[in-house]
């Protein structure tokens, strides 16, 4: 096996200089033991240094699998259940547009992202990796996210509610930080000593990989590490730093729980396992799998990757012709970081890709992919090559395609123009008075309104006139996106709408965010 698999590097190597993210470290356990580790380019571009398999990097959403795992310790101490509500722990917690059903909300609804409500992620996490809402106010925060979705009818992402698990975890073990907890009871027992949840790290650290963003021309840019941690709002859903080796640790542990903990309930029925479906991820597409709390469930044939930004771009059908395969994984995606985990229990199997770069497509998906397929021999061979080269393509006509092209089929032709001091003012969001919209002019030149966001002074946004009352803030260019860590599907994101009440007087605004109108009052 580690032969066969060998013999891939060159495929992965390749896979690599088509996304062009700068440093990849690869580990894999086969039969329950470590066959394979592999590093491949440069943690940091200035002192051309390669990474090993201890170096550092952000593990962005494959933290939510430790902070699943940190709710199931707390069961086995028999402080709660998966079923336990939040309001149980947290009182506070009342959600403003229905707070009785609301109520019912259990610890699975919100690590199975099954809530239906949206994430807020970005008025959360902001340009540059920073975070602009204190950790202090996460049930503010998550008390006042508008509902797309029916109550525990779909799967809808939600980095918001993994906070709030955090926060649940802090109360019941009383420990500073989840952070902490963490480290006392998976960490240190698993002699994880690489692996935190605090970005301090990054100040202390000298095996750490830095973060890029990969331009238009695959030139990498870097960007300061995101500020999601133990310590921020958010950093439940992602603030872990961890290495190869460690996550092959990681892996060993969850490949040798009992079996009835893989997928099923306990032996004493006291609580169900992490590995528990809990939501189909798209009742449309079977092949796209479901999940489970910190966890994505696949049976091939399926299309694998579920949280991964190749999910957008291109997601081949692996296994068609194969004997059926059970595989669990996760993927994680911040701005500077990549990253792929999938375990296979029935084959004590694991893998483990890493990356420090926002690239051209994501290399650790495809890389993953193809050694899954590697190792059991999934036919039809696909060839993730090819797949990396048209996802790239699509990737690069992304800001075109889906930003530019759209926005200009619906502005407003024959604007007429409007005194931009109508509507200077500060905007404060329904039900949620922490988070504002500060809107005022330029000075020097030609006049234009900008928007600053949580009086931060890093987080200003051009505005340029779009329609009647509407303005948009989509950069210039797709450089500059990238290069600000913007991470958006959806043109209509860019769009803001101010209302008029009766005399003709701006009152308020909307921004739309996963499409639902995000109400903001002047003040």
């Amino acid at each position: 096996m580690k032969y066969r698999l060998q013999r891939r590097i060159s495929t992965w190597r390749e896979i690599q200089s088509i996304t062009r993210q700068p440093g990849i470290s690869i580990g894999i356990i086969y039969n329950g033991d470590e066959i394979l580790k592999h590093n491949m380019g440069v943690m940091d571009i200035a002192t051309k240094r390669e990474p090993d398999s201890d170096t550092l990097y952000c593990i962005a959403s494959l933290s939510k699998a430790f902070m699943a795992e940190s709710i199931e310790l707390l069961i086995s101490d028999g402080h709660i259940t998966w079923d336990t509500t939040i309001q149980s722990v947290i009182p506070e917690f009342k959600h403003h547009e229905d707070a009785q059903q609301f109520s019912k909300m259990t610890l699975r609804d919100i690590c199975s992202h099954r809530t239906g409500l949206i994430g807020l992620d970005e008025i959360t996490q902001g340009m540059n990796g920073r975070i602009l809402i204190p950790k202090k106010d996460v049930v503010k925060v998550c008390s006042a996210m508008p509902i797309k979705h029916a109550f525990r009818t779909k799967f809808h992402y939600n980095n918001g509610m993994y906070e709030i698990a955090g926060c649940v975890v802090e109360r019941l073990s009383r420990s500073p930080t989840w952070g902490h907890f963490q480290n006392d009871r998976i960490f240190t027992p698993l002699q994880m000593t690489r692996t935190t949840a605090f970005r301090s790290v990054h100040e202390t650290d000298k095996n750490i990989a830095k973060s890029y963003m990969i331009l238009e021309n695959g030139e990498p840019q870097y960007i300061p590490p995101t500020e999601l941690s133990a310590d921020s709002m958010n950093g439940g859903s992602g603030g872990i730093r961890s290495s190869v080796n460690d996550l092959l640790k990681w892996c060993s542990y969850q490949l040798n729980k009992p079996i009835e903990k893989l997928g099923g309930a306990n032996m004493d029925g006291a609580h169900t396992s992490v590995f528990n479906r809990a939501i189909i991820a798209d009742s449309q597409s079977p092949p796209d799998g479901d999940y489970c709390t910190g966890w994505c469930y696949h049976q091939t044939p399926a299309k694998l990757g579920l949280i991964s930004p190749n999910r957008t771009l291109e997601s081949p059908l692996v296994g068609l012709k194969s004997s059926s395969l059970v595989i669990y994984s996760h993927q994680g995606d911040v701005p500077g970081y990549t990253c792929n985990l999938y375990i296979i229990p029935d084959a004590q199997a694991a893998v483990v890709v890493l990356s420090n770069g926002t690239g051209l497509g994501d290399a650790t998906d495809w890389i993953a992919q193809d050694i899954v397929q590697t190792m059991f021999k999934l036919k039809p061979k696909v060839d993730m090559i090819q797949a990396a080269r048209k996802a790239t393509t699509k990737y690069c006509d992304h800001y075109h395609k889906n930003f530019e092209q759209p926005l200009k089929r619906h502005k407003q032709i024959d604007l007429k123009p409007v005194p931009l001091d109508e509507f200077v003012g500060t905007y404060v969001m329904k039900n949620l008075d922490i988070v504002t919209l500060q809107m005022t002019t330029t000075t020097g030149g030609s006049e234009s309104l900008q928007m600053m966001v949580n009086d931060q002074a890093d987080q200003v946004w051009k505005m340029e006139y779009y329609a009647d009352d509407t303005f948009c803030h989509l950069p210039d260019t797709y450089n500059e996106c990238l290069a600000k860590g913007i991470n958006r599907t959806k043109w209509n994101t860019f769009l803001i709408t101010f209302n008029r009440d009766e005399k003709g007087k701006v009152n308020k605004c909307l921004w739309k965010l996963d499409g639902i109108n995000v109400i903001f009052n002047r003040v």
